[in-house]
């Protein structure tokens, strides 16, 4: 998989890359599909007294999906304000939780804090982090038996449905051609991360993906759009309202119902440290 496989050309830190689209993120981005739980759990024989690490969990979305599938968690993300929305996405769960306002650059530093894990799970952030660091450090967190998942379901700006290529566009005519992370820009990597995993300890690499149909409308679109750091709402300054406008004629002159399907695709990459 390398469709998402960029990493940012700025020094920006994750609060300012997402500043300004908590809300929307908890609110408007997909979750988690059962059958893409369920696989991760399958191919590491995850049991519901098992440890799984959540980087980058942002507001709590891979904690929503293993819900009743292991028993404790603990997730990291740089951003304070991430972990707030994650608390109260996750208020009800029954998991035992444990969020650490760190990024995945202190894996090393707190390796003995946080004990070892059965599975670790990166779902929409491998892209950010410094992967082969991620890696190394979780040669020393992952049992032998277990491993790591990386996968996501890539985004209005590399989906393929007419109606995305139309937003992107005018995405596009108020931010520039280039893709925005925050303030900077977004540098494509051609390495696929299959490769880079196959490089650690957790060598023994299975890829997959899960299809999925989803269905918006013009809320949810503008929605998701200000989740994103390419199109986050303090990046268009005073014509944030102008560009919601122009989002919404755009897509009711494609479709005066405002209904809008998309074909999405889930991409996964399991790696484990034995043979499974």
């Amino acid at each position: 998989m390398k469709d998402n496989n960029n990493k940012p050309d700025t020094k920006e830190s994750a609060p300012e890359l997402f500043s300004g689209t908590y809300e929307y993120y908890a609110k408007y981005r997909p979750g988690i599909p059962e059958e893409v739980i369920n696989i991760i759990v399958k191919h590491f024989d995850v049991k519901p007294t098992d440890r799984a690490l959540d980087i980058g969990c942002g507001t709590g979305q891979v904690v929503l999906a293993m819900e009743g599938k292991c028993g404790e968690m603990v997730c990291l993300d740089s951003d304070s304000e991430m972990l707030e929305w994650a608390k109260k996405a996750t208020k009800d769960s029954r998991i035992k939780l444990t969020w650490i306002n760190r990024g995945s650059q202190d894996l090393g530093r707190i390796k003995e804090e946080i004990g070892t894990f059965k599975v670790a799970t990166i779902c929409r952030a491998f892209h950010w982090m410094d992967q082969r660091q991620v890696l190394k450090d979780l040669d020393n967190l992952i049992d032998k038996n277990g491993g790591i998942a990386i996968f996501g379901d890539g985004s209005f700006w590399t989906g393929q449905e007419k109606w995305q290529k139309t937003v992107k566009k005018i995405v596009q005519k108020y931010l520039g051609k280039e893709r925005h992370a925050g303030t900077g820009k977004f540098k494509q990597s051609d390495e696929l991360w299959e490769d880079i995993i196959t490089r650690s300890s957790l060598k023994f690499v299975k890829a997959q993906q899960v299809s999925v149909v989803r269905n918006w409308n013009i809320e949810s679109i503008i929605g998701y759009l200000f989740s994103t750091s390419f199109a986050a709402p303090n990046l268009f300054g005073n014509r944030v309202h102008a560009f919601e406008r122009d989002v919404k004629d755009t897509l009711l002159s494609i479709n005066p119902k405002g209904v809008f399907q998309e074909n999405a695709v889930w991409h996964m990459v399991l790696g484990s440290k034995k043979p499974r």
